[in-house]
């Protein structure tokens, strides 16, 4: 059984709301000080209109709601992402078809292709994880999966490792451009963080939960 864990992020520092709903209260007790002393010191015989007054509460009373809207909108968002977080849990020890790296270690990679119908030429190329082609080897361009193991079609087989998958087809001299392979890994670990819901596959390949396109029981 793989791991089967979920990683909670730190804590995080007070947010910007409420930082600023804090300033907000230390600001309006300045406010009802200076307006009580602009009352009590105004010209009796040409006294400040009341209306003034009701304005400049008008809109310190906006103000402050302004800041509890962001308040409950970031209560909101944070709740909806510790649910999507406690169903992505259910996913660990499943698999998971996705578009991200491909792991090389050996074992061959049943890879999804998704090529032109129009291409009469297809290749399968291969990135490191610094976005350098490390690979290019001519593929049926009329097959729809591959069993892969790193092999370069020439006998040679690229080192282990994580390595994003594409496939370039041509339709004559047309380049048809380069679309992703898909492949399946079963899912290890679920993280939360400041940037979403992440899954841990092989290979420590780390996963948005957005760009999961199917899930299934382990072969």
């Amino acid at each position: 059984m793989d791991i089967t864990s979920v990683t909670q992020a730190s804590t995080s520092p007070p947010s910007q709301e409420a930082q600023s709903r804090q300033a907000l209260s230390s600001d309006l007790d300045t406010f009802l000080k200076l307006l009580t002393a602009q009352i009590e010191n105004q010209d009796p015989l040409e006294p400040t209109d009341g209306t003034e007054y009701a304005a400049q509460l008008a809109q310190f009373s906006s103000v402050e709601q302004s800041v509890r809207t962001n308040e409950l909108l970031s209560e909101l968002i944070a709740g909806q992402g510790q649910q999507d977080s406690a169903s992505a849990a259910d996913l660990i020890g499943l698999e998971v078809r996705h578009t991200g790296a491909v792991v090389v270690n050996g074992a061959a990679t049943p890879l999804l292709l998704d090529i032109p119908l129009a291409a009469d030429r297809a290749e399968l190329v291969a990135y490191d994880p610094s976005g350098t082609e490390v690979l290019r080897r001519p593929i049926d361009p009329t097959t729809q999966t591959l069993e892969w193991s790193g092999g370069d079609g020439r006998g040679g087989t690229l080192p282990d490792g994580v390595y994003t998958l594409k496939t370039a087809a041509y339709a004559g001299a047309q380049d048809l451009g380069e679309r992703a392979v898909g492949h399946y890994g079963k899912v290890k670990e679920v993280t939360l963080g400041p940037d979403g819901t992440r899954l841990i596959l092989p290979g420590a390949v780390s996963l948005p939960l957005s760009e999961m396109e199917a899930v299934r029981a382990p072969a």
